[in-house]
């Protein structure tokens, strides 16, 4: 098979998604061939994928899935119009779906029927029961709740939103652990975390939105929070950059107990 047989074939492997196959070919390639630029060009794609594939929220719950983790009850806290890897690797779960902003409710709706056990609640998570001023953007992708003097975007309308801890959510729903618990609140996880004191337990696992390129980064805020409670990071993922500067603005902090059955081994 001449070299450039050789590519086409491992090209067209690396195409369906074969990537170890393909990077079988592109060795073998640059062996005979060294310094071959399009198998060296290829091989350094397929370490890229790699890469952006382990970085990613459904990498890093796969492996815990690995690891033996099979959560009962997946709270995904900010679910907006639902966050695909949650379902994708845990599909066998229940799936408890938080939303305060009510023009999403049509797509939890279709979302809900259409995985084997799920239910949504229209609302916001936080430290009590009551109500809560929401801020939330004209185009509906952020939403936060906030003090009512708070000088909150230009753009963002303010709602009366339910609040509820999931502590009082779990209780009431009679949700059994263990617990996936993904939160993603633009902004007032302290307050979501503030009402989650039964589920800090070494066999649940949460997964935060977390900022760092901003005016008041969240991350170590946190961290220091989840800490008290035994709990550590055990992965960062899906970090995002802002396309001005380039900078990076935001991850999501992956987070297991120092006592339960994956916290990392020395």
């Amino acid at each position: 098979m001449s070299i450039a047989d050789g590519l086409k074939v491992a090209f067209d492997i690396h195409l369906a998604g074969d990537l170890e196959r393909a990077e079988a070919f592109y060795r073998e390639i640059l062996r005979v061939s060294p310094g071959n630029p399009m198998a060296a060009t290829l091989l350094g794609l397929i370490r890229s994928q790699r890469a952006m594939t382990r970085q990613s929220k459904h990498k890093t719950l796969a492996l815990l899935r690995g690891l033996g983790f099979r959560p009962a009850t997946v709270i995904d806290v900010g679910a907006q119009t639902g966050t695909p890897p949650l379902y994708e690797v845990f599909p066998d779960a229940h799936h408890l779906l938080i939303e305060p902003v009510v023009e999403n409710e049509p797509a939890l709706q279709r979302l809900c029927a259409q995985l084997s056990s799920a239910e949504y609640r229209i609302a916001a998570a936080g430290r009590r029961s009551g109500t809560g001023a929401l801020a939330v953007t004209a185009d509906r992708l952020y939403s936060s709740l906030v003090q009512v003097d708070d000088q909150t975007r230009p753009e963002d309308t303010l709602r009366e939103v339910p609040v509820v801890p999931l502590d009082v959510l779990c209780a009431e729903r009679g949700c059994a652990g263990p617990f996936l618990v993904k939160i993603d609140v633009d902004g007032l996880e302290l307050e979501v975390l503030a009402g989650a004191a039964t589920l800090m337990t070494p066999d649940n696992v949460f997964v935060i939105e977390a900022t760092v390129g901003d005016a008041a980064p969240r991350l170590a805020p946190i961290i220091n929070a989840m800490a008290p409670f035994g709990f550590q990071v055990w992965d960062i993922v899906d970090s995002l950059y802002r396309p001005d500067n380039e900078r990076l603005w935001q991850v999501d902090l992956v987070m297991v107990h120092r006592d339960g059955p994956y916290a990392p081994t020395p």
